[in-house]
């Protein structure tokens, strides 16, 4: 599997395919939306896509908030979980994170996403519970961890 920093705008369909298998309403990003923050955070080198024979498998999409990393996303094609695919994007983010002199990342899940497990293995902690966070009333617990 290749894993790369970089993000071409002939690309958003086939990303926007692997948001749609990962999340449904209400969670499931507007396409306008997407691809804006997509290619916004390209340009700011903030998007990570790992692909294998030529198929995308995944991505992570990040930015800067507060003087902080965040993590916006990380999506994974469903034939690609389980392989560490999501756990090297986020490798991958922490280290360009660290290079960029960022001292600590942080995100925001919902409180019934499995993903929750995966950040704690990978050293990220409860920061922060927000009551109806997401439409509908779900909350979202706010993770973090410093680098």
């Amino acid at each position: 599997m290749i894993f790369r920093n970089s993000l071409d705008a002939e690309e958003l369909p086939a990303l926007y395919e692997i948001e749609k298998e990962c999340f449904v309403e209400p969670f499931l990003w507007s396409r306008t939306t997407f691809d804006k923050s997509l290619l916004f955070a390209a340009r700011k080198k903030n998007v990570w896509i790992a692909e294998e024979n030529g198929r995308i498998m995944g991505f992570l999409l990040a930015g800067k908030e507060f003087g902080k990393g965040y993590i916006d996303t990380v999506d994974v094609a469903g034939k690609a979980r389980g392989r560490g695919v999501a756990t090297k994007l986020i490798g991958m983010y922490e280290a360009a994170a660290k290079k960029r002199g960022l001292t600590e990342i942080k995100l925001e899940v919902n409180t019934d996403n499995p993903a929750q497990v995966l950040y704690f293995k990978l050293g990220y902690r409860v920061t922060g519970f927000r009551r109806h966070y997401y439409k509908l009333h779900c909350h979202a617990l706010t993770m973090g961890k410093k680098l």
